[in-house]
């Protein structure tokens, strides 16, 4: 006689190792005094979304833009047959969400002492730190600023919402002596003027300092303007 729950379905989880990638440009770590991290949108591979920094990039700036680990096609197979072009990725979906949460985190954490190590024994002193997020990854960065070891002197949240599971207390200690910036686009579909006041009100209530821009545009990022915030790091100290 077969034991009850003999044929139950039992989920088992196991760290493993796999490989990564993450996309530079501008100056190398050990040249640069200034470090932006740059976490790309849903379905989006950072190779692709570091595009709009191109030719815009202070000399003495690393733009660092680590890719999610979670890849997929974005088109359905075709009734032809015919091999799917389009690969995206993803930070995280519904399903092992704190897993993948976690493993995100690893992986940023990794990346983040990689380059940082590689700039200060370069230099002999500590790069300026920022941290972009690009819709997903504004949800993403805000997990990591939190919960990880990098420390922002400044972080961008462009077209994105609040993470409504972030620490709110170790965000604000994080950002206690940094700035967000939230940007956003004049003919961005996801953006609503209810969304855009849900979004200032959550980080009104974290107590950080914060400030709004707008750019002419979509969903998307806008070379003038990243020019404009990637200057800026540390102007004023």
């Amino acid at each position: 006689m077969t034991e009850p729950g003999h044929d139950a379905i039992r989920v088992r989880e196991r760290v493993t190792q796999r490989t990564a990638r993450y996309v530079q440009l501008g100056a190398a770590p050990a040249s640069a005094s200034r470090i932006w991290f740059a976490l790309h949108g849903y379905g989006m591979l950072a190779e692709r979304f570091v595009q709009p920094f191109q030719g815009v990039i202070p000399d003495d700036t690393c733009i660092v833009a680590p890719e999610a680990l979670s890849r997929f096609y974005l088109e359905l197979p075709r009734a032809d047959g015919g091999h799917m072009q389009r690969v995206g990725a993803t930070w995280l979906t519904r399903e092992s969400r704190e897993t993948e949460i976690d493993d995100a985190h690893r992986w940023l954490d990794l990346v983040h002492d990689e380059v940082v190590a590689e700039s200060t024994t370069a230099q002999a002193r500590a790069p300026l730190v920022g941290v972009l997020g690009f819709s997903q990854g504004v949800a993403t960065a805000m997990r990591w600023i939190a919960r990880g070891r990098v420390a922002p002197e400044q972080f961008v949240a462009w077209a994105g919402g609040v993470a409504q599971d972030v620490d709110r207390a170790a965000f604000s200690q994080k950002m206690q002596d940094a700035e967000m910036v939230l940007v956003t686009g004049t003919q961005d579909p996801y953006v609503t003027v209810q969304t855009k006041a849900a979004v200032l009100e959550a980080v009104t209530a974290l107590s950080v300092r914060h400030r709004e821009l707008e750019f002419e545009g979509a969903h998307q990022l806008d070379g003038p303007l990243l020019q404009s915030l990637l200057t800026g790091l540390g102007a004023d100290r």
